[in-house]
């Protein structure tokens, strides 16, 4: 009996000093962490774990001394808290620290302390505001600033000759100054953000206006001692450019395109074989012979009267200043022409136009048109003809302009890949070329005529067609290799 009283009061002794060293562990870890900020304690979304008053403050006084970099869309602009007299207040910023060590202590904190460990319980998170000050009055400064500075109307493009390019159009932009206060102040109360994106408002770029495109032309030809005529269209937009577009030329190779058009204007079924190998001989090759035998197939074997109806065909589309008065290289015993036209009635300038056939930058350009146009079920070849010229026949003629195998001119100024359907003609005297080209901002038709007295070298034509192209081509669609 003796021994059982003994033996009770050992485990007595044991359980009680177990306490008394539990107790005394507890006390000195809970007199420990009132000098520091529990787990879970944040302010402004830094932790604070582990930290004394005085570390926490410093922290805080560092975060708020960078910089917050301002974004305008693209443009960083350091804003420092300076500029905007922005100032920790320290003194209720610890008193707020102080509230949170005050809560830990006294006996209730000494309670929540011990059942929180012994309990391996995490302590609530509790996120603490510092109190900041700044000026409103800078802040608004600083936005009207940064808005003087970049704002901008929409931009056109601005020609680049060197590079044969253009600055691209430009949208405006204007800043939405009330829809950025909120962020901004947001940003600047934040010790963890150290950039932001101010709300920028953008205004579409306008049409670009045709007369940049004529700026940059002009500067090509500068050098240039003959005459140049120029047509550029836009399918899709609308503009359009006429430079010295209206002036006679030779027709040169380029009126193979209304024959082998007025050959399919008759045919009531597809083209039979020999058919297709002309026209393929004609708009790839630009064989006369293979053209004068269509022009023989439309006069019912005169190729004489074929020309006067490939004329015709073209008075009724409007084309005032086109024609054809004989085959090509079959002028011997015919009548010299006497076609009045508004191409060749003008006496500004004077190419010497071969008076057999003569056309214009102008109505070479619209005729490609009506076969961009046609290949969509309008313009003005389904106007006129919806019966005699077909979408299927439009898009036969202009797939095989495109296997053109000059590769030289308007074709050589365009990026790989794009489609080009595009015709080529000479003489001594007089180069050209007409283009339709399949662009990602819209089809672009574009004929040039380029004449010099006596002699026009290739050499030096082949270049400047290639240039022109690419300003056209890069006026609406910028440089792709940027």
């Amino acid at each position: 009996m003796e021994e059982h009283r003994r033996g009770v009061g050992w485990l007595g002794f044991v359980i009680v000093a177990l306490l008394i060293l539990s107790g005394a562990w507890l006390y000195a870890g809970w007199k420990s962490s009132q000098r520091v900020f529990p787990r879970g304690v944040s302010i402004a979304g830094l932790s604070m774990a582990g930290m004394t008053r005085e570390q926490a403050l410093a922290m805080l006084s560092e975060a708020y001394a960078r910089p917050v970099t301002v974004y305008y869309e693209d443009r960083a602009i350091l804003l420092v808290p300076e500029m905007v007299e922005l100032m920790l207040d320290v003194e209720t910023t610890s008193a707020n620290l102080d509230q949170v060590l005050l809560a830990q202590a006294g006996l209730q904190g000494f309670i929540e302390y011990a059942i929180d460990t012994l309990a391996r319980r995490e302590a609530p998170p509790q996120d603490i505001r510092p109190v900041l000050t700044y000026s409103r009055e800078r802040i608004d400064a600083f936005l009207r600033r940064t808005a003087q500075q970049f704002d901008h109307p929409p931009l056109d493009p601005v020609p680049l000759p060197e590079a044969d390019t253009f600055r691209p159009a430009q949208p405006g932009t204007t800043l939405n100054v009330e829809a950025s206060l909120a962020p901004l102040i947001a940003a600047l109360l934040s010790p963890t953000v150290n950039e932001m994106q101010l709300v920028v408002e953008l205004e579409p770029a306008r049409p670009a206006s045709m007369t940049v495109l004529q700026d940059a032309l002009d500067a090509k030809l500068e050098t240039f001692t003959g005459i140049a005529s120029i047509f550029v269209k836009n399918l899709d937009t609308g503009q359009e450019l006429c430079y010295n577009c209206n002036i006679a030329f030779s027709g040169v190779s380029l009126l193979k395109i209304p024959v082998v058009l007025q050959r399919y204007r008759q045919l009531e079924t597809n083209p039979d074989a020999e058919t297709l190998a002309l026209i393929r001989a004609s708009l790839t090759e630009s064989d006369n012979a293979s053209t004068n035998l269509i022009l023989q197939q439309i006069g019912a074997g005169n190729p004489y009267t074929g020309a006067l109806q490939v004329t015709d065909f073209l008075r009724t589309l409007g084309l005032q200043s086109t024609f054809l008065a004989a085959p090509y290289d079959l002028k011997d015993g015919v009548p010299l022409p006497e076609f009045s036209t508004p191409g060749n009635s003008q006496t500004t300038y004077n190419t010497e136009a071969d008076p057999y056939i003569q056309t214009t930058a102008l109505e070479m350009g619209l005729l490609l048109e009506g076969l961009g146009q046609c290949t969509q079920g309008t313009g003005m070849l389904r106007l006129i003809f919806p019966r005699e010229i077909l979408p299927e026949e439009c898009k036969a003629l202009l797939s095989t302009m495109e296997q053109n195998q000059v590769t030289a001119l308007l074709r050589a100024g365009m990026p790989a890949g794009i489609r080009v359907a595009h015709k080529n003609g000479w003489t001594g005297q007089t180069h050209a070329d007409v283009a339709l080209v399949e662009s990602p901002n819209g089809r672009l038709v574009i004929a040039v005529f380029l004449y010099q007295p006596e002699w026009l070298v290739w050499e030096e034509s082949a270049p400047l067609f290639s240039d022109l192209g690419r300003l056209a081509y890069r006026f609406f669609n910028g440089d792709e290799t940027e």
